[in-house]
């Protein structure tokens, strides 16, 4: 299959010019008749609570490399294939200069309740079984690690000269231990240590699960890292979510019985899931570099390569 050389989202809305979005936010709740946006959410894409005349709606506001109608025919055909996902209300996305809007359901999370995560564990399963080649004929789907974040050579020569040489000594020695299995997962066909190919989420984690208040059960939510690697990706944000995150020592284990494969131990997976930890600390570092807050955290995370026994977890900011 062709990968798409950038995702549907290719980086943060922060990163994208402040008086483009609000301009482009003004003029979409004036022709939608909508005001008081309230903003629940930033990553990707700004994502707002919004009142409508049927009731509260999320828009979701985003500078996409392709048009933002993939994501709407994405979530038709999650949902065509039995998934539950918060469903489009937009047939087509607002569009002003490079900001495009689109409108979902709002579905009331209850963020007491406890998370089935062996029912997530079944939904990336039934994710990974998939097929991609489906996908790609409407939706922009690129490989796992043509994200930015996991440019890290360049990342490691952007940020060199604001790290300690001790620091980025051991950063870079790990980067260098883990490279042949961040080429596996680009080579998921040819490579002999790779896992198999499949549909990946791309970051399932408990911020992207939400539990529906009126019913009880867990949906997983935030699809913008959406690719193809090996199914090991989606196990890796949870294989170290206890030691870092400080998350509950269950999650994991109930996730891979929901899968039905634990892939605690296994060589590709635990590597991928020290990338992604590497990964945070060079993105937090580099936000450090303008955010005291962001600052603070990305030496906390750095103490842990020091091998640090006093480092404390993480916090996601």
């Amino acid at each position: 299959m062709n990968f798409a050389e950038l995702p549907l989202v290719a980086s943060p809305i922060a990163l994208v010019d402040q008086d483009v979005v609000n301009e482009a936010i003004q003029k979409c709740m004036a022709d939608k008749n909508l005001d008081n946006p309230r903003l629940i959410r930033e990553s990707m894409n700004a994502v707002y609570l919004v009142q409508s005349s049927d009731g509260p709606q999320v828009m979701r506001v985003s500078r996409p490399t392709s048009s933002t109608m993939a994501a709407i025919e994405f979530a038709h055909y999650l949902a065509r294939n039995g998934f539950e996902v918060p469903a489009p209300l937009s047939h087509a996305p607002f569009r002003h200069d490079e900001i495009e809007i689109t409108f979902w359901e709002f579905i009331n999370h209850d963020p007491h309740h406890d998370v089935d995560w062996r029912h997530i564990g079944s939904v990336a399963r039934r994710l990974h079984d998939l097929d991609p080649q489906i996908v790609a004929t409407f939706y922009p789907l690129p490989m796992a690690t043509s994200f930015p974040w996991w440019d890290f050579d360049r990342l490691l020569a952007e940020l060199g000269s604001s790290l300690d040489s001790s620091d980025l000594d051991v950063l870079k020695s790990r980067w260098h231990r883990l490279q042949p299995f961040f080429i596996s997962a680009q080579n998921v066909y040819s490579s002999p240590i790779s896992g198999q190919m499949a549909l990946c989420h791309g970051d399932i984690h408990p911020g992207n699960v939400i539990v529906n208040r009126l019913t009880g059960r867990p949906i997983l939510i935030d699809w913008d890292l959406l690719s193809v690697a090996p199914r090991e990706w989606d196990h890796a944000a949870l294989l170290t979510w206890t030691q870092r995150w400080g998350g509950h020592a269950t999650i994991y284990p109930e996730f891979a019985t929901g899968y039905g494969t634990n892939y605690s131990g296994n060589e590709l997976a635990e590597a991928l899931a020290e990338m992604r930890l590497l990964s945070a600390t060079l993105m937090r570092w580099r936000a450090g570099l303008t955010s005291p807050d962001a600052k603070i955290e990305a030496e906390n995370r750095m103490r842990y390569w020091r091998q640090d026994p006093t480092a404390p977890m993480w916090r996601a900011v």
